[in-house]
């Protein structure tokens, strides 16, 4: 039997994983509200970066001539081991008045900042755009970071009620701030296995279900498919020397209009699927309750068609899996 034939009979996921891997768009901290950026840390969250560098092929995160934002220890780390990538915008430079400067302005390892300049908005469309570029060059293939530890922003292209959310609650372990990236790394390597099995479920969750003749069993299966992923997921996670903490994520498909987002959350809730246990995550971290919920969420303009998620919230709890 030749190489690829053995390898398509081991792994179930052969030849379903992206040519060059799945890809995320990073931020710092950062909070615009149309006017000001108010940011936390100069840096990414070092919570953020260790699940990015867990459950994703590439990470990119921008460097703006308009705010400039210097990579740390950490990340420089990443860059030298070509998992993350720095690009520099050239787009909305000229409207910004950046000219032969070098940036506007240069922050690095810096934290509790205000940013209150007039080319603000044309730094936060460079993200945007970033990302609308990444997205449209590979079709389904990149996910963009939001949250309170990423970017939150006001943005005519995120629409509020025209995307599908979906929040695993409890159910997820993530490493902890302070996890080495060395040995996060290994890790990685040494658990593909499950990790490709979580992701590629969670990637293709809505499309099984949209493609689907009987939407009501096999919503159901894949909530079995979930629930046994993520508690695989635990199960290696606790085998680990480091810390891994419980974890939440949520993550959100824009769909074509804030009608079609209304409808589907109906149909869901009329099947009693708006909120679900996970019983064998549960079993395994015993406690409070994890769960799945769907709800209305954001959906993004410009985008290409898409099965897949398109944006991704993570936090942690205080325990340990």
């Amino acid at each position: 039997m030749g190489e690829a034939k053995r390898r398509k009979a081991s792994d179930p996921y052969f030849g379903m994983r992206p040519k060059n891997g799945r890809g995320i768009l990073l931020s710092a901290p950062i909070v615009y509200d149309g006017k000001v950026i108010l940011a936390k840390s100069s840096s990414v969250d070092p919570a953020e970066l260790r699940r990015a560098t867990l459950f994703w092929d590439r990470l990119v995160w921008p460097d703006s001539k308009i705010i400039s934002l210097g990579s740390n220890d950490d990340e420089k780390l990443l860059e030298a081991e070509g998992l993350l990538t720095r690009p520099r915008p050239i787009r909305h430079n000229d409207a910004a008045g950046i000219g032969n400067m070098q940036a506007v302005i240069r922050l690095t390892e810096s934290y509790d900042i205000t940013i209150e300049i007039e080319q603000a908005k044309h730094f936060v469309q460079q993200h945007v755009d970033e990302f609308i570029d990444l997205e449209r060059d590979e079709p389904g293939q990149w996910t963009l970071s939001q949250g309170d530890d990423s970017f939150v922003m006001k943005n005519d292209n995120f629409i509020a009620g025209r995307g599908q959310l979906v929040t695993l609650v409890r159910s997820i372990p993530l490493p902890g701030p302070d996890y080495p990236l060395h040995d996060l790394l290994e890790f990685k390597q040494k658990r593909s296995d499950e990790i490709v099995a979580l992701t590629h479920e969670l990637d293709k969750f809505f499309s099984q279900i949209a493609n689907a003749k009987d939407t009501h069993f096999e919503m159901s299966r894949l909530l079995r498919v979930v629930d046994k992923q993520c508690s695989d997921m635990i199960k290696v996670a606790k085998e680990s020397k480091r810390k891994f903490y419980v974890g939440d994520l949520s993550f959100s498909l824009s769909l074509d209009s804030i009608e079609s987002a209304k409808n589907r959350i109906v149909v869901w809730e009329a099947a009693g699927w708006a909120v679900t246990g996970l019983p064998l995550v549960g079993g395994i971290l015993g406690g409070a309750t994890s769960l799945v919920s769907f709800s209305r969420g954001i959906g993004a303009k410009k985008l290409i068609t898409r099965n897949s998620p398109f944006k991704v919230v993570s936090s942690l709890h205080k325990e340990l899996v």
